[in-house]
């Protein structure tokens, strides 16, 4: 039976007695009694269920409190569900120790004094929550002044480090029992300082606020930490017990994050979106957990919701370190931030734990961060050791080309408006123009400088593509014929000519050699056959175009495909070296 979304709600408990949509991830409970570690990290891009989960746990595990708190809990809330299925984990686990469960997602706050009263306010919620703990005498009267200090958020800076020890030590002395303590998004007020420019009062806030419940802590059962990025242990988790890993390559946990294929394709099904799956598959698929193919939850709810396409996971987050990039990061690092842009892929390795401050040059620092936050991925599943990483699917390609788009437009008035002369002159097959174009204006202007260096040229034009494209689609290194053209424009309206760039980038030339480059990028547009699809779908004539670049010279040559008949090949531009 189909039933209602409920999007941006993270509450399981709210999910299950509302009789909402929900896939079924119950079995995460087990999983995760039989690996867990004393303290265990797992990491997952944002919006992927980890706070879902968290709740989850929450419901199973949590004894609750006194006849007061009216929460559901128990076999009435997970009725149905995979997990109950496993009577022993039932009936040993379920409802069994007191648990605490924060979420530290919220604390994004633009100083330091801020983001410390929004913890304090997350204490004295925790706190609130459980009050019931300073009624009778199982606490001493220091033990409920201290309570008190904490729920009344009087607590200081020094004392607020020890809020979530404390709170284990009153939940021992209130049930005799160890305490399971939850902590989702650990790293979020750690990667928003760092963004904020208070990084190292934050890192070493956290150090205490972590170390004193996850290390040597005789109250605590186990503990969870769930994140988008591990922290290296030297900037933080050395302050805590080694805590048992579980990143976005590990093997285990990972059909429990987001959605598996045949998860998705039965809520397709389900509302009356089964004809749609290929499309879905390109536009969400593509994350790789331990080698296992997994769709974006976020972004599959949103769609099954509105029943059209569109970025739903990349609009909710912040994109304030790719922008770094562009105005921090060296030359090495924007070459590659390039290529994966237009379709290309960067050679990394999966760094053990981030370190941050991060330093905007080629790393493996770098690529593992976007490698955990879901923009990239592996090419061919899991790897040891070096391997070849590309975006993970059209939703985040389409956000990177939005940015870079943008970039284009924020440009004085007078670069923008030789940019779209450029695209006039492409889409009029006006090949003398084009490369005096880019030989007088845009390659020598000074707000293009970063971009021209290798694969940048690619992202160069394209970016200007995109950034004025409205009538035409813009397609980069998509399958066409036997190979990918650099870049395709295709109009809206088929009476008119599409075009096909190829791009060629020359380091070293003698005299007369970038005319002969040009010539051969029109030879492989013709080998490749990549005007194959365009005919098929009725073009009226075909520019194909191969750009030579040296420097900051190029050359043009052009070749018209008429509906009918193939002309030859004309060259022009500035092919002599500087």
């Amino acid at each position: 039976m189909k039933k209602q979304i409920l999007t941006g709600v993270e509450s399981f408990e709210e999910i299950i007695e509302g009789n909402y949509f929900y896939i079924d991830k119950t079995l995460f409970i087990k999983e995760l009694l039989e690996n867990r570690g004393k303290v265990t990290l797992i990491t997952r891009p944002r919006r992927f269920g980890k706070t879902m989960n968290m709740s989850m746990l929450k419901s199973f595990f949590a004894i609750g409190a006194p006849a007061a708190d009216g929460a559901t809990h128990g076999e009435g809330l997970f009725d149905g569900l995979r997990i109950m299925e496993h009577k022993d984990i039932v009936e040993k686990h379920m409802n069994k120790y007191p648990v605490v469960f924060l979420t530290l997602k919220n604390i994004e706050f633009a100083t330091y004094e801020k983001s410390l009263e929004g913890v304090k306010g997350l204490v004295s919620a925790i706190y609130r929550q459980n009050r019931y703990l300073c009624e009778g005498d199982r606490l001493d009267e220091q033990q409920k002044k201290d309570y008190h200090r904490y729920f009344a958020k009087e607590a200081t800076e020094v004392e607020l480090q020890s809020a979530l020890y404390f709170l284990t030590e009153c939940l021992q002395a209130y049930h005799k029992k160890r305490t399971i303590v939850l902590l989702d998004e650990y790293d979020a007020p750690i990667t928003n300082a760092l963004m904020e420019g208070y990084y190292q009062e934050m890192i070493k806030f956290m150090r205490g606020f972590l170390g004193s419940v996850f290390k040597t802590n005789n109250y605590l059962e186990f503990g969870v930490l769930t994140g988008v990025q591990r922290i290296s242990r030297e900037s933080l988790v050395s302050g805590f017990n080694n805590p048992k890993v579980c990143g976005i390559m590990n093997k285990r946990f990972t059909t429990s994050f987001g959605f598996t294929e045949d998860e998705v394709k039965d809520a397709c099904e389900m509302y009356g979106l089964g004809h749609t799956y290929d499309d879905v598959k390109r536009w969400y698929d593509g994350y790789r957990f331990g080698g296992q193919d997994m769709y974006n939850p976020w972004s599959i709810t949103g769609y099954l919701d509105e029943k059209e396409f569109g970025e739903y996971w990349v609009s909710t987050g912040s994109m304030r370190i790719l922008q770094d990039v562009f105005s921090k990061g060296d030359d090495a690092l924007k070459n590659e931030l390039a290529a994966l842009m237009t379709g290309g892929t960067v050679k990394m390795s999966l760094e053990d734990g981030i370190t941050y401050p991060i330093k905007y040059v080629k790393s493996d620092t770098f690529w593992t961060m976007l490698l955990n936050a879901g923009y990239i991925k592996p090419c061919n599943g899991a790897k040891v050791g070096a391997f070849e990483a590309e975006l993970v699917n059209m939703e985040v390609r389409n956000m990177f080309t939005r940015y870079a788009s943008g970039w284009f437009c924020e440009q004085p008035p007078s670069v923008s408006e030789t940019i779209l002369e450029f695209v006039r002159h492409l889409l009029n097959g006006d090949a003398e123009a084009v490369s005096a174009t880019l030989n007088e204006e845009l390659l020598n202007n000074p707000s293009g400088h970063d971009f021209i260096i290798e694969n940048s040229y690619h992202m160069f034009i394209y970016g200007m593509l995109s950034a004025v494209s409205g009538d035409y689609q813009v397609c980069s290194n998509r399958e066409s014929g036997k190979g990918r053209p650099d870049c395709v424009i295709k109009p809206l309206d088929k009476s008119k000519n599409a075009v096909i760039l190829e791009f060629k980038h020359v380091k070293r030339i003698p005299p007369g050699d970038l005319e002969a480059e040009a010539k051969k990028g029109i030879e492989q547009i013709e080998e490749k056959a990549y005007a194959h699809g365009l005919k098929r779908e009725g073009y009226a004539g075909i520019y194909k175009y191969c750009i030579a670049f040296h420097k900051k010279s190029c050359v043009v040559a052009m070749r018209l495909a008429a509906a009918n008949s193939e002309f030859g090949i004309r060259v022009t531009g500035r092919g002599q070296p500087e």
